[in-house]
């Protein structure tokens, strides 16, 4: 069995590293610890092809000539190298936003966040994925479940606007960043305070805030 592993902190790469070798001893593995290592091993190393496993964080440094930001990137770019390899994606983040991008746009076969990762539940879940079942833990679940009662929360266009509003960004300013015009964007931002039932765009991001998707 052959597995990657990609963090950016040395002590989590030795442990992962630790505990896949005591449950699979005879396993190869490699560890790499930013974007521009993914890129350098797949694209240029043989034997990478034989990757049966890869487990990546979420926020890893990036590689921007090719055009790698972090670890949704480089789970498209290993499986367009690797179609049959399993991805299992981690992350520190617990905000619906960054959990319904990653699941929509990495498809990931496992995907956990950090915080609920321990030496058991990183067996299962590697377990789980080489069986060929996805393996979403019961957070990622519930953020997946409880978002698709609402369409208009998991659009991309509106998870972008949401994030630009938190960020200052003002209304007037979101065209030239978003490909959509100006009175689409007015009209998602007004669904999306008639989901939240607010009335201001300050209340609007609160809402989102409180409600997880910030």
């Amino acid at each position: 069995m052959n597995f990657v592993i990609i963090d950016d902190h040395p002590f989590i790469l030795e442990g992962y590293g630790s505990v896949i070798k005591q449950n699979y001893p005879n396993s190869q593995i490699e560890k790499l610890s930013n974007c521009q290592d993914v890129y350098q091993y797949f694209a240029n190393n043989p034997n990478a092809k034989r990757t049966d496993i890869v487990l990546v964080d979420f926020n890893i440094p990036s590689y921007e000539s090719q055009q790698l930001k972090n670890g949704i990137d480089v789970s498209n770019f290993i499986r367009n190298i690797i179609p049959y390899c399993k991805v299992i994606l981690l992350t520190a983040h617990t905000e619906k936003i960054y959990i319904l991008d990653i699941i929509k746009n990495a498809k990931p076969d496992g995907f956990v966040t950090k915080g609920e990762l321990t030496p058991e539940y990183l067996v299962e879940l590697i377990k789980t994925v080489l069986n060929q079942d996805k393996f979403y833990s019961d957070f990622i679940q519930k953020i997946l479940n409880d978002s698709l009662n609402d369409k208009s929360l998991i659009d991309d266009y509106n998870r972008q606007i949401l994030y630009l509003l938190s960020k200052g960004y003002k209304i007037v300013e979101l065209d030239k960043i978003i490909p959509i015009s100006y009175s689409a964007i007015q009209k998602r931002i007004a669904k999306m305070k008639q989901v939240m039932n607010v009335q201001d765009d300050k209340g609007l991001v609160k809402a989102a805030i409180e409600n997880g998707y910030l």
